[in-house]
């Protein structure tokens, strides 16, 4: 055969093999793409995924749930939705928005909690982008704090990889043995996370009995001086829960969170009065009010029977329920067990 000839044959096997190779190649990497694309698809069908389908805000749900079921909290309804609302609304946030709720128990800072999570998840509280972090379950042993803070870093990192708009509540904060929560600051400051990180979406909800006695205080202070409850403000308590919170002992006990500002706000949950314990009471009643019970219809003197077993201080006035609204569902069971068919 001419040697050109054989020459130029095998340029153009060469050629066409190398395009055959080359469109087999495209074809795999467009199927794997598609296939990724379809796994996405069918696997986000029937499973929690972080994207925007999942994990959208509704503010109109948190509105109401909190206007139907949070007692004697204008404050922090207030407070909560326009903190959120303005987070939400700003596209190139710096830093996660981090609330820190204060008060005493049975006040509806594990309410709101739960609120939160049923209106940005889905799946509420049961979402595995819900993380919850309990002081005195989690973190019982103040000889262990080092070794507490970096499972917790590394538990926050594999988190918000996972999902940047991960949700992340600390409750029981007064039990916590101090300088634990200085491993998280750097999640909560501006321009500080990791490079590889997708963005700055998480929420930071911090609860807490600290500051208590200083706002129960306040509010007195501010009765005694003809100040109505629905007039007082924000800035009546923030300051002084912080001080209180820094100088308690706890998980805020001289905290960097604290001493460096990471924390957007402090919101006060008041001691509940006679009027909102009765609020709480009715809607226990109302809850157990079914076709198994003989009674149709909530009574004055039922609800004075569940209100005679709370009890009110601090002396000489009294105003404020002691536990708040807990225990009242016990109470109320009791109450209702002889109306049972």
């Amino acid at each position: 055969m001419n040697v050109f000839l054989y020459v130029a044959l095998l340029s153009c096997c060469i050629i066409l093999t190398s395009c055959e190779v080359l469109t087999t190649l495209g074809v795999m990497t467009g199927a794997s793409v598609l296939g990724g694309y379809v796994y996405n698809k069918i696997q986000c069908k029937y499973f929690e995924c972080c994207t925007d389908e999942y994990i959208k805000f509704d503010l109109e749900k948190l509105d109401k749930l909190m206007q139907n079921k949070l007692y004697g909290q204008h404050i922090a309804y207030k407070t909560i939705l326009n903190a959120l609302h303005g987070y939400l609304n700003n596209k190139e946030n710096k830093k996660a928005l981090s609330l820190s709720f204060h008060g005493p128990q049975g006040t509806g800072k594990n309410y709101v909690t739960q609120f939160i999570a049923q209106s940005l998840y889905r799946k509420g509280t049961e979402s595995k982008f819900f993380h919850f972090f309990n002081g005195r379950e989690d973190f019982p042993l103040t000889n262990e704090t080092e070794n507490y803070k970096i499972a917790l870093q590394t538990k926050i990192k594999a988190a918000l990889k996972a999902c940047p708009r991960s949700l992340f509540v600390f409750d029981e904060v007064d039990k916590m043995p101090e300088g634990i929560l200085n491993a998280i600051v750097h999640y909560l400051d501006y321009n500080t996370w990791p490079k590889d990180y997708v963005g700055n979406e998480a929420i930071f909800l911090f609860l807490s009995n600290t500051g208590s006695r200083q706002i129960v205080q306040r509010l007195l202070n501010l009765w005694e001086s003809g100040v109505k409850r629905q007039n007082t403000k924000l800035q009546d308590f923030e300051n002084l829960i912080s001080i209180g919170a820094f100088n308690e002992k706890g998980g805020f006990h001289l905290s960097d969170t604290i001493e460096t500002s990471v924390i957007d706000h402090y919101i006060p949950f008041l001691p509940l009065e006679e009027e909102d314990v009765k609020k709480c009471i009715r809607h226990a009643f109302k809850k157990r009010l079914t076709e198994e019970t003989k009674v149709t219809e909530i009574t004055p003197e039922m609800v004075e029977e569940a209100l005679s077993h709370l009890t009110f201080d601090p002396p000489p006035h009294n105003l404020y329920s002691k536990s708040g609204c807990k225990r009242i569902e016990q109470k109320v069971a009791i109450i209702m067990h002889p109306y049972k068919k």
